[in-house]
């Protein structure tokens, strides 16, 4: 019989691992391709900023299963800044945001633990903010995989049923957040496409 924690786990790692296999596709076309289009150096620290704080946020509240697997997104997110460091173009926005965000992450976690989990729907909100504009502003969506667009989508569903479970009311909003962000990119997704 399937018991609550069971469910749970099920449901996160589930989750967590759509939100992996969109981050490692990212990071393969990146390598394969190296082309840095879309990718901004802020954004990439300010995301694993917020893997850090989630993982800050896990281990408080003993959520061991998100907790590792947000380590895991940390060391993708951190080959991809590695990547960025190389490409002279993005080079020294790599080094501010690292020098500004990195400090600042540090101060919230630690004088202000109790409040990772915000920090962490913040820092994500912030990274994710730039990109939803363009889309808007541009109606551009070439850049956007329509398979992408699903897993996003299981990952958010998984982890919101997850956050409703153990009550992590810092993750409900992120999956609020992400919900919107992502209907606003689909519908300009299946608006636009055929434009571009």
């Amino acid at each position: 019989m399937l018991t609550k924690t069971i469910i749970e786990n099920i449901l996160i790692i589930f989750a967590e691992a759509f939100w992996i296999i969109s981050s490692f596709a990212q990071l393969r076309k990146l390598i394969k391709t190296r082309n840095t289009k879309g990718l901004y150096a802020p954004t990439v620290v300010l995301n694993g900023a917020g893997n850090i704080a989630w993982v800050s946020y896990f281990a408080i509240q003993q959520l061991w299963v998100p907790f590792s697997t947000n380590i895991v997104s940390f060391g993708l997110t951190a080959i991809t800044l590695a990547y960025l460091l190389t490409n002279k173009k993005h080079f020294v926005k790599a080094i501010i945001s690292i020098a500004i965000i990195g400090p600042l992450t540090a101060i919230l976690i630690i004088r202000y633990p109790d409040f990772s989990g915000w920090t962490a729907m913040i820092f994500n909100t912030v990274a994710s903010t730039p990109w939803l504009i363009h889309v808007i502003k541009t109606k551009r969506t070439s850049g956007i995989s329509e398979g992408s667009l699903y897993f996003v989508l299981s990952a958010i569903v998984c982890t919101y049923i997850y956050a409703i479970m153990t009550s992590a009311v810092p993750l409900i909003a992120g999956c609020i957040q992400n919900f919107s962000y992502l209907m606003v990119i689909t519908w300009y997704y299946y608006k636009y496409r055929k434009r571009n």
